[in-house]
């Protein structure tokens, strides 16, 4: 790696985040029978039926960039991280300078956390499942920007 290196983003995987646009289109379709109920009904009912469509109009419209583009979980820069988006993370953004400590553990729900270990007992827990298959490249990278924020290089090739 160069000696600078650029900010990472880890997003939520794609098959999240196909279960994700699943539910919401099942929302979607409750949506879109109860606006075709109102607008049949006639009378005021039609304004709230066209105010129901227009909600899931933007549904589904956000629901296909949610697939496109699969929300933030985890920025890492040269100087830190920062989580974005995972409930019950913990501490949400720290520098390299205070992580003493970067594990796998086993979490709550039985699959597997990566707990990074800051200063003063604070950690941050991020579920991997979250990250799909990234999630080894996402443990190797954060490992390496620790080592070069420490300073750390690694030892040259025995002659």
């Amino acid at each position: 790696m160069s000696d600078t290196m650029q900010p990472t983003t880890y997003r939520l995987t794609l098959v999240l985040a196909l279960r994700l646009f699943g539910l919401r289109m099942m929302v979607a379709a409750v949506g879109a029978v109860v606006a075709a109920v109102l607008i049949t009904v006639g009378g005021s009912a039609v304004v709230w039926g066209i105010v129901v469509a227009v909600l899931v109009a933007l549904l589904v419209v956000v629901s296909i960039a949610g697939l496109r583009w699969p929300p933030r979980l985890l920025t890492l820069t040269e100087t830190g991280y920062r989580v974005h988006r995972v409930r019950g993370a913990g501490v949400r953004s720290g520098s390299w300078a205070q992580v003493e400590r970067v594990d796998d553990k086993p979490g709550p729900d039985g699959g597997t956390e990566l707990v990074i270990g800051l200063e003063h007992g604070r950690t941050t827990r991020l579920p991997m499942m979250l990250f799909g298959a990234r999630g080894l490249e996402l443990q190797r990278e954060i490992r390496e920007r620790l080592n070069t924020s420490h300073g750390y290089r690694p030892l040259p090739p025995s002659a």
